[in-house]
């Protein structure tokens, strides 16, 4: 009874608005110092062991939490099965969830799956640092690491603000409980899980990792429940109040471009399982997630998924999959048209100097374009400082998974825009909202945004409309009507007029004087 009194006490003061520097220290001594109560329950005269406490001075290197779940993995006996079965009664035996071992366990492959979270410069076309060398920063985490590829010091503030949601995560599921199972016995209960999916998820990473099982589980108990907590808190309003991520939103903003990372991924059924074990909220974790980055990237547009938990691998590959446009919103297909030498088309200026006129579409996927009656309707597009950032990532994924659209989409801009003019023509038609500065820098992120990826035209998902456009641009028509307007449409009618009537006046006088000369000839 002294013990839980005195982590309440010690939680208040965690909670309270004091500083990082002095929050996190407390936290992680009133962990340990309870855990020693309960297991020597200070009834006997044994002398106090005070190794545990080892861990105070790493309290600021990583938050002090990384090495409290290290220690904690230790403690677990191994696994007996890898399935996520054996997780879910593991669970329920040494934290005794409420609600978490009722939930069915998301279904998963245990078998060895082929790795679909990797590093950028392997496996891109034998370009390796290149790629980054067109965007140092494109690639680069800017405050928050998820994930084994980047860790250390440079990320030290947000493993204080990790630690912080695991410890609230751990009281609010104690409180849940009504005290019938300790933090410990429920840090044990999800370390227990983790694992128990150790296995499969290392397998989804490229390469051998250089972590120990205690340091990849630690990893993914930190990392995993901080993005589940934060999806969580983005639902329930009353959570946000006290939360300094959501006071500052462009603190929040930033992490959620984090989040779309290619090398900043755990693996979807991992933060599926963890959302599972503290009591879902009526959402699956998929629809949470795609509320959350339709309001944090504006930039991007989402129709409604249709796939199944299953097939999302990470959350960068869910953002990738809701961008896609249904079968049946597609107006779009390549099947129609068989493309032996796909010709690409001509900038934007020269197609509306033919005759071709650009016009906004509203739809829920920039992907949705449409050529018609000479019309190109396309989707507006917000273009500001992390657009080229959300392309890049988009793209680097699908050169691994072997999907197109989005280079498809980003090859069109590119055959759109050369020049400021292009840029100017299309944000006159509402097609682009330029928020990133002057017409030039949005002409060069487009004309750079294809550098060093492998292009392919067999597949390409623009091919029938490329057709169609370069059809339209070569008929005869329209080479007529470019003629007449360079002749005559830049010249303004008054003049034009006034030159008709000045000619037609100078012809009749002609023609009398003419007819005069002849009619005195004969005459005389």
């Amino acid at each position: 009874m002294g013990s839980l009194c005195l982590f309440r006490f010690i939680s208040f003061l965690f909670e309270s608005k004091s500083s990082d520097f002095w929050a996190q220290p407390i936290f992680v001594f009133s962990l340990f110092f309870v855990n020693h109560l309960q297991e020597t329950r200070l009834t006997e005269t044994s002398e106090v062991n005070i190794a545990p406490f080892s861990s105070y001075l790493l309290v600021m290197e990583e938050g002090g939490a990384y090495e409290i779940l290290k220690k904690k993995f230790s403690e677990l006996p191994p696994p007996t099965s890898p399935s996520p079965s054996s997780s879910s009664s593991s669970s329920s035996s040494s934290s005794s969830s409420s609600s978490s071992s009722s939930l069915d366990p998301p279904s998963y492959s245990s078998s060895s799956p082929d790795p679909f979270i990797f590093k950028v410069p392997h496996q891109l076309c034998q370009v390796n640092e290149r790629v980054r060398k067109v965007n140092k920063t494109a690639f680069e985490q800017q405050i928050i690491s998820i994930g084994p590829y980047h860790r250390g010091d440079k990320y030290r503030t947000m493993q204080i603000c990790k630690a912080r949601y695991l410890s609230n995560l751990l009281e609010r599921e104690r409180c849940a409980n009504q005290g019938a199972n300790s933090v410990d016995r429920i840090l044990s209960g999800f370390i227990a899980d983790s694992q128990c999916m150790e296995k499969s998820a290392r397998e989804c990473y490229e390469g051998d990792l250089d972590m120990k099982p205690a340091e990849f589980v630690a990893m993914m108990v930190l990392d995993g429940f901080f993005v589940v907590e934060l999806l969580r808190k983005f639902r329930v309003y009353k959570d946000q109040e006290n939360d300094d991520l959501f006071k500052q939103n462009l603190n929040l903003t930033i992490i959620a471009q984090d989040l779309l990372l290619l090398e900043n991924q755990l693996p979807f059924f991992v933060l599926d399982q963890f959302y599972r074990k503290i009591r879902p909220y009526g959402q699956p974790l998929h629809d949470i997630a795609i509320d959350f980055f339709k309001k944090m990237v504006p930039e991007l547009k989402f129709p409604d998924y249709n796939g199944g938990r299953e097939a999302i691998k990470h959350l960068l590959g869910l953002v990738h999959d809701s961008c896609l446009p249904s079968p049946q919103r597609s107006d779009i297909s390549q099947k129609d048209v068989v493309i032996r030498d796909l010709t690409f088309i001509r900038s934007a200026t020269e197609l509306s100097e033919v005759g071709i006129r650009f016009k906004k579409r509203k739809g829920n996927s920039f992907f949705d374009i449409k050529f018609e009656r000479g019309q190109l309707l396309i989707p507006t597009l917000i273009v500001d400082h992390d657009t080229e950032r959300i392309f890049r990532n988009l793209i680097a994924y699908e050169q691994l998974n072997r999907s197109s659209i989005v280079m498809d989409y980003a090859r069109l801009m590119d055959c759109l825009i050369n020049y400021a003019d292009d840029v100017a023509l299309l944000s006159n038609r509402g097609i682009i909202d330029n928020r990133l500065g002057t017409r030039e820098e949005v002409a060069n992120m487009f004309n750079k945004l294809n550098n060093y990826v492998h292009f392919s035209g067999a597949n390409f998902y623009y091919s029938k409309l490329f057709h169609d456009v370069n059809e339209c641009y070569k008929g005869l028509l329209n080479r007529w009507k470019v003629k007449l307007r360079q002749t005559y449409f830049y010249t303004p009618w008054d003049w034009v007029l006034t030159s008709i009537v000045t000619a037609s006046i100078l012809l009749v006088l002609t023609f009398l004087q003419t007819l005069y000369s002849v009619l005195s000839y004969y005459r005389k």
